[in-house]
Parts: C-alpha cells; structure tokens; sequence
C-alpha cells in the first residue's frame, strides 16, 4: 500500500527583509574582506564598540553612519561625522539620507564598503 499522505513541514519564518537580502563587503581597508549581511532596519556603521558594523579605522567616527532597510528601499544616512561620508565618489549631507543601489561604494575614513543587494525566491524543497 502506497501512503499519499503529504508530509508537513513547519512552516520557517522568512529573513529580514525577504525577499530582498543586502550586504556590506569592505573592499579596500584595514579590514580588506570583512564582510556581513543587514539584519536589522537600522544598521550603524562606526567605531564605537557597540556599533552594528565596526570599522577599526582612525578616521571613522563612532558613530559615523546608518544603513536604513524599509522593504526594497536601502538608504544610508550620514550621521555628522567628523571626515564625511562619501557614496561612489560624492560627498553626503550630514544629517541627511541617500538611497543605496546594488554595488554603491561607500568611503568611510580610509576604508570603502561595497553595498551587495538581491532578491531571492522562496525555496522549494523536493523530496
């Protein structure tokens, strides 16, 4: 006899911000390849111990940015720091937000991040 019975799975909550997935590489910097994805709406990008993303650099504030996620919309603000951040060779306004697109270089200080962005489809499990 042949069970058709389908199996149930539980069902898995999805990531943050599924389907769109969004990561920061350190392209150029003390810390060449240091890499991580967003997991939160608010990601701050400094010095300070408790920064989201820490950046051993002299020249990055401790609190010298935040990466913002609201769905597929990804913007970075920069914070008043004391040498600037720069988005693909142009200075941001402190106190001010720009939207961040898929491989967007970003000059902290001495060190550069490269935004990576996607979207994924849910995956299918096949038995």
């Amino acid at each position: 006899m042949v069970n058709t019975k389908t199996v149930e799975r539980p069902t898995r909550k999805p990531p943050f911000a599924a389907p769109h997935v969004y990561v920061l590489a350190v392209v150029d910097g003390a810390e060449c390849n240091a890499v991580s994805r967003i997991v939160q709406a608010e990601t701050v990008i400094g010095r300070d111990d408790d920064a989201d993303f820490r950046l051993e650099d002299d020249q990055v504030s401790g609190r010298h940015c935040l990466i913002r996620v609201e769905g597929s919309v990804c913007t970075l603000v920069e914070l008043g720091s004391l040498n600037g951040t720069w988005i693909n060779a142009r200075k941001v306004p402190a106190d001010t937000a720009q939207r961040l697109r898929h491989l967007d270089v970003i000059q902290l200080g001495s060190t550069r991040v490269m935004l990576l962005s996607g979207r994924f489809t849910e995956r299918v499990d096949e038995d």
